[in-house]
């Protein structure tokens, strides 16, 4: 039985259909993979999700999956469109089932079911495979765990596969670039992938820090935390009762990682996208650190959360080669922190950010995450954020989200039910989530994040002075302040 798995996204990592390649070849299936990156999307001065691919992409896209048995989309919220597209251009064409797997048809599958034939909930790798198996003796598929089909306007729910206990069961991600196909520079054709085309990918697409190319792993499945924005709440829901968050054993990552520096010589910095790297205990983090600086020895990246950074993690870390840092702090407000259901303090955030300081010469600024565009706060809430924003030790950088109600979320439920979100494809799936509304509040942060002086910032951020800046009379001179703002950091080189 012949596979092949298509990645929308716009880089090449896509951990997911990596995995489940991984998989299905390592139990004797033939599988291929699509990957179509568009970094340039983003470039432009309004970026946007809708953008599609040319028709004659396409055309070669169904080219490739035509003597496939099985084609499967991966796809969050952001790469509804594109995978629609896809998958339209594939059932025009070919009578091979279309499965749309990923975060978004996990919590909104019914939806789903009106574009592709069958939906995968929760993780893909057994179900995928009993998929190719029952396919192959030509047995019913319909009742396969993990999976959600539509027969006659109906929607059949079968039972959900367990969540994989065992990470150290499954195979490492597949790189095997030989059966795998991407854009080519022209933009408009599919081209099978090479040992150089993959190299290019990495190095002129994707580069964290001082600009170093990277390889993305997780440690970790699941989530400690349950934030009502993220998908994470949606997935606890799906599996109540069950080990949400499941590690894979130092040697199984070490193993990992020893096979990308022999095969992958180019990558100079290991990404760990695991939702909280210091979700343990400060032995388990010491004994990982010690392994990896011993086998390993490249930099690395981590996502932190506030209350479980220490300073001897961050020690160990430091030591072992970590070379950017990203930090969840979301909001300085204690009501809208308790509406995200992230029960994290400020003096929490603050000593974190302390501890991250202390290695300011041996690591690149930290990363703080905020939350802008939450139409559930009031004005002392945001200025709640930017106070607490000042008293974090220098330097870092501030990383924007524009907040977007995600289906399958808690926000989500609310802002529908309250009529915030009327029409979600245009308003959830092709938001760009960096992008943020050019408000006097959110002129603010962004001016924390250019090193603005402190203390005008303190002045500007005086409630009685912020009442009249933020004043309905002046909101379209901010829009002008956002783009004097741009222009002066392009002038200082920025």
């Amino acid at each position: 039985m012949k596979v092949t798995l298509i990645s929308p996204y716009l880089d090449v990592i896509a951990l997911g259909i990596r995995g489940i390649s991984s998989f299905l070849k390592a139990n004797g299936h033939e599988c291929e993979l699509i990957f179509l990156p568009d970094h340039k999307s983003l470039l432009k001065d309004d970026p946007h999700f809708e953008e599609r691919y040319p028709d004659g992409l396409m055309e070669d896209v169904v080219q490739a999956c035509s003597e496939s048995d099985v084609v499967g989309v991966s796809l969050m919220s952001n790469y509804f469109d594109r995978a629609a597209q896809i998958t339209k251009s594939i059932k025009a064409e070919l009578k091979a089932p279309v499965v749309w797997g990923g975060i978004h048809p996990t919590v909104i599958p019914d939806d789903c079911l009106n574009h592709c034939d069958i939906v995968c909930v929760g993780e893909g790798e057994y179900p995928m495979l009993n998929l190719v198996r029952a396919m192959e003796k030509k047995e019913d598929i319909r009742g396969i765990k993990g999976f959600f089909f539509k027969e006659n306007g109906k929607v059949i729910r079968n039972e959900l596969e367990p969540l994989l206990l065992d990470l150290d069961s499954l195979p490492f991600q597949d790189f095997d670039y030989v059966d795998h196909y991407t854009i080519g520079k022209d933009g408009k054709s599919l081209v099978r992938m090479d040992y150089e085309i993959q190299k290019d990918l990495f190095v002129n697409g994707l580069r964290l820090g001082k600009g170093l190319c990277f390889y993305q792993t997780m440690t970790t499945r699941g989530c400690p935390h349950a934030c009502s924005y993220c998908c994470n709440y949606a997935f606890r829901k799906l599996f109540p009762g069950q080990k949400i968050l499941r590690r894979r054993s130092d040697e199984n990552v070490m193993q990992e990682l020893e096979l990308v520096k022999e095969k992958m010589p180019y990558i100079e910095l290991i990404a760990f996208s695991d939702d909280s790297m210091t979700a343990v205990t400060e032995q388990v983090m010491k004994e990982f650190c010690e392994e990896y600086k011993r086998r390993i020895d490249l930099p690395f990246f981590v996502l932190v959360s506030p209350p479980t950074v220490t300073e001897k993690k961050c020690e160990y870390m430091v030591d072992a080669g970590m070379h950017v840092v990203e930090m969840g702090i979301q909001s300085g407000s204690d009501s809208t922190n308790k509406m995200y259901r992230r029960s994290i303090s400020n003096e929490q955030v603050v000593r974190a950010a302390e501890i991250l300081n202390i290695h300011r010469d041996r690591i690149y600024p930290p990363v703080y995450d905020v939350i802008l565009d939450n139409p559930f706060e009031v004005r002392s809430d945001v200025l709640k954020t930017i106070r607490l924003l000042l008293e974090l030790p220098q330097p870092y950088i501030i990383q924007f989200f524009s907040l977007t109600f995600y289906p399958g979320t808690e926000l989500w439920d609310r802002a529908r039910k309250e009529g915030i979100v009327e029409d979600a494809i245009e308003n959830v799936y092709r938001k760009y989530y960096h992008e943020f509304k050019k408000s006097f509040l959110n002129f603010l942060v962004l001016a924390i994040h250019n090193r603005l002086p402190k203390p005008l910032i303190r002045i500007l951020s005086n409630s009685t002075v912020a009442a009249i800046l933020d004043s309905k009379p002046l909101k379209p001179f901010w829009k002008l302040a956002y783009r004097l703002l741009t222009g002066l950091k392009r002038l200082m080189g920025k």
